[in-house]
């Protein structure tokens, strides 16, 4: 049986300081696709969904987003 082998390094790391970038670029693409939407709403669950795309989730299909996003359904 083959011993499954890690790509990563074991000092492979992200710091608070990588992270806070990543939070700000974010947060600047949902406000430029903020105005293809009329409401609200949709506007709030673009944001979920593009934090769910982008968090460390097992499966990322419909139903984990929305698991991920506190949503019923997809």
């Amino acid at each position: 049986m083959k011993q499954p082998q890690h790509t990563t390094p074991n000092e492979a790391g992200t710091s608070a300081s990588e992270i806070g970038p990543w939070v700000l670029a974010l947060i600047h693409l949902h406000a430029r696709i903020a105005p293809r939407f009329a409401r609200p709403q949709p506007r709030r669950r673009a944001l979920l969904y593009l934090q769910g795309v982008l968090r460390c989730i097992e499966r990322t299909n419909g139903w984990q987003l929305a698991e991920h996003g506190r949503r019923a359904t997809p």
